[in-house]
């Protein structure tokens, strides 16, 4: 099976990192899966794949016909089995070329969000109606945001299955050096949805009751500067680390306490997945598919509202008590080895494309 998996950058982001990690693992298992990078030259991603760039101008992404035909003729050139758009324009972009160029390849849109979240205009519906009417299947990443797509648009309804996303056992993995407890820790862009302003309020009133502790975040974004100037307001500058982006964050969140997620919008993030194979427990706020992997007792706790209380008094829950916490951190590693590591996802996208290929003959 030949498989082309449609990017919007060559970043170390969520929508990014997991069609690259698909594509590695569709490739050890004797497929021949492939990245096209929409916009942009640069390539952060650090995965052994073939890539393509297509040199979108998104300025133009309604009428980018030199970058459409580019798409076309690397499908074409590529005799690919399958085309996975990949979340922000990647949909757009693959179903222009499409109904253009008349390529044969199946055309899968992988949801990585609530798209109810998005659709803030009847226009904006009526747009992404007419480019789901296009694809051949649709893959969501949790069961949550499937619900929310059906609502949306029940025309889909046929063609859309739930497929996650995965992370990897990291054992073998070090912690950095690291004295401080508690350490509480966010990975994530500096966006207004991953909430980082609401975070740092939280965390200016933990320090009451801890008052050793440190946050550290690791990203970067258009909010940082907003962030860091929040951070001098508040007086936190000792207390508050900014990383930046980092490659590799594993060693980061085994040197953590508790992965702390107050996100207004997501859809499965891949850093709570990587925080639960670590073992850290999570706290954060029930949107998108989070409550399907942080369960109340078991590797988490969910937070229904954005209540800087009900935040506090769940994190005192858990670190002040060891056996607690040690079952948290255990039901996470055994939730990831039984349920989400990339071998086992990968194969269901597998099935699922197969099913796909099946309905075309």
């Amino acid at each position: 099976m030949k498989i082309l998996q449609i990017i919007q950058k060559g970043q170390l982001r969520g929508a990014e990192i997991f069609a690259c990690q698909l594509s590695e693992e569709l490739n050890k298992t004797g497929h021949h899966s492939d990245i096209l990078i929409l916009d942009g030259k640069e390539n952060e991603l650090p995965y052994k794949l073939n890539y393509f760039f297509a040199g979108a101008r998104l300025n133009k992404r309604f009428w980018d016909f030199k970058t459409y035909k580019k798409i076309a003729r690397i499908i074409e050139q590529g005799n690919y089995d399958i085309v996975q758009a990949n979340a922000g324009d990647t949909l757009k972009y693959a179903v222009f070329s499409k109904i253009l160029y008349q390529w044969k390849a199946k055309l899968v849109f992988r949801n990585a969000n609530n798209m109810s979240s998005f659709l803030t205009s009847i226009l904006k519906k009526q747009l992404n109606k007419f480019l789901l009417k296009h694809t051949d299947f649709i893959i969501s990443v949790s069961k949550k945001t499937k619900v929310d797509l059906i609502n949306i648009f029940p025309e889909v309804t046929s063609k859309i299955e739930v497929g996650t996303i995965g992370t990897f056992n990291f054992d073998n993995v070090n912690p950095i050096k690291n004295e401080t407890y508690p350490v509480f820790i966010n990975i994530g862009s500096f966006v207004s949805e991953k909430n980082h302003s609401f975070l740092l309020d939280i965390f200016k009133e933990l320090l009451e009751k801890y008052p050793d502790a440190e946050l550290w975040l690791i990203g970067n974004g258009q909010l940082r500067k907003n962030l860091e100037h929040k951070v001098s307001v508040l007086k936190l500058e000792k207390k508050v680390k900014f990383f930046g982006y980092q490659n590799e964050v594993i060693p980061f969140l085994k040197s953590s306490t508790l992965m702390l997620m107050p996100s207004l919008i997501e859809g499965m993030p891949g850093v709570i997945l990587e925080s639960l194979s670590c073992g850290i427990p999570v706290v954060a706020s029930n949107v998108g598919g989070i409550s399907e992997v942080v369960i109340n007792d078991k590797t988490g706790y969910i937070i229904d509202d954005y209540n800087i209380n009900k935040y506090i008094q769940t994190i005192e829950k858990i670190l002040s008590n060891n056996k607690l916490y040690n079952k948290l951190s255990e039901g996470g590693k055994n939730l990831i080895r039984d349920e989400y590591l990339i071998p086992k996802i990968a194969k269901k996208f597998e099935n699922i494309y197969q099913v796909i290929l099946n309905e075309k003959n």
